[in-house]
């Protein structure tokens, strides 16, 4: 079974505040655990956003974490806070679509992102999904692959929600209101080369055609 997440949380948060003090911004929490879908082999995927990152604060956090139960699982972002505020806004949406504070706020890092940007990073998504659908089909055919994309799937379609309601879903199952049947297929189907390959490929395909600008006749 998972670990019991929020008394990890009390001695992780205890620990950072005890090493880094008044320069802690936001910790917070990602992945599996934060959507509430962890299992036994889910990663901790922890946020810790500072003032500023040093590679100093690098060492002591590693050292830090190595005292710490289950750091086999802990993995997760650290940034200083004016570094990530300067993120690609598409790259910063996930990023907040992803994440379930502890302790602090990303209110202000929220009101620099808008649905322009949510369809952007869809975007971008799309075609990354397109390429490595492709890749693999006529190359690796893997399905550990298409395990992997099909979770890229879920976070373009939850930044596909927040462009078109303005909604942050974090999790799968109340995402699923907001998403055509069509697109809950993606998220359902089985990862099997002649199953999902050809699925996502029209998918992604679909939103790449439908970003190429009018031509003017």
């Amino acid at each position: 079974m998972p670990i019991l997440i929020e008394e990890w949380k009390q001695q992780y948060c205890a620990a950072v505040q005890a090493a880094f003090g008044a320069r802690v911004v936001f910790i917070g929490l990602q992945g599996s655990y934060g959507r509430g879908e962890a299992t036994e082999h889910s990663d901790i995927d922890v946020v810790l956003l500072l003032d500023e990152v040093t590679m100093d604060d690098l060492k002591q956090y590693r050292a830090l974490l190595a005292e710490l139960p289950h750091r086999e699982l802990v993995c997760g972002f650290v940034a200083g806070y004016r570094q990530l505020a300067g993120w690609e806004k598409g790259d910063l949406l996930t990023f907040l679509l992803d994440t379930v504070p502890w302790q602090g706020s990303l209110q202000e890092l929220q009101q620099q992102v808008g649905p322009a940007d949510a369809q952007q990073s869809v975007i971008m998504g799309a075609g990354n999904i397109y390429h490595a659908c492709v890749h693999n089909y006529l190359h690796e055919r893997s399905e550990e692959v298409l395990v992997t994309l099909q979770k890229s799937t879920f976070f373009v379609l939850r930044a596909a929600c927040y462009a078109r309601t303005g909604r942050f879903i974090k999790r799968k199952d109340e995402l699923q209101e907001y998403l055509t049947p069509a697109e809950n297929a993606l998220l359902t189907v089985a990862p099997k080369l002649e199953e999902l390959t050809p699925a996502l490929l029209q998918w992604a395909g679909d939103l790449l055609a439908q970003n190429v600008p009018a031509v003017n006749r």
